[in-house]
């Protein structure tokens, strides 16, 4: 008798023993950071061809270039010439001046914000006819470097 009475007691108190503990909880901070972060990428070939440049006037390039930009902050977007590029290519004699001059990059968007960002170029090369007498016959090259800097 004295062993089932133990026995009950033991029963009853892991019984009430479980329906206090029903649950527990703890909590945890998990931190990060995200750092300046940019990338720039050309969709698609992005190449452009102005043709016969004949006479003075304005010439619009066959082509638009569509560049991506991803950014964790805001950026702004930049273009060069490559004047000493392998692709870059001008007659001896070529004025560097009349050719940057004359060719304008005309962007959708020169800057943004953070995010993902889809910007246009369109080009067009105006010349007159005194800078393209100053310009020897032959074929052009040039190669064009676009730049995507966080501010």
């Amino acid at each position: 008798m004295r062993k089932i009475i133990t026995t009950a007691l033991l029963v009853a108190a892991l019984t009430a023993g479980s329906a206090m503990a029903a649950s527990d909880q703890e909590q945890i901070a998990a931190t990060f950071s995200i750092p300046s972060w940019i990338a720039l990428a050309v969709i698609g070939s992005g190449d452009v061809d102005f043709g016969e440049i004949a006479g003075g006037g304005a010439y619009v390039g066959n082509n638009e270039t569509s560049l991506r930009v991803i950014s964790t902050a805001s950026w702004t977007l930049s273009s060069e010439i490559l004047w000493t590029d392998p692709g870059t290519s001008i007659p001896a004699g070529a004025s560097q001046a009349i050719i940057e001059a004359a060719l304008a990059m005309n962007m959708s968007a020169q800057g943004g914000s953070w995010g993902l960002h889809f910007v246009t170029v369109g080009y067009e090369f105006t010349v007159t006819d005194e800078e393209l007498a100053s310009l020897p016959v032959g074929d052009y090259g040039l190669v064009v470097r676009y730049t995507a800097t966080t501010d």
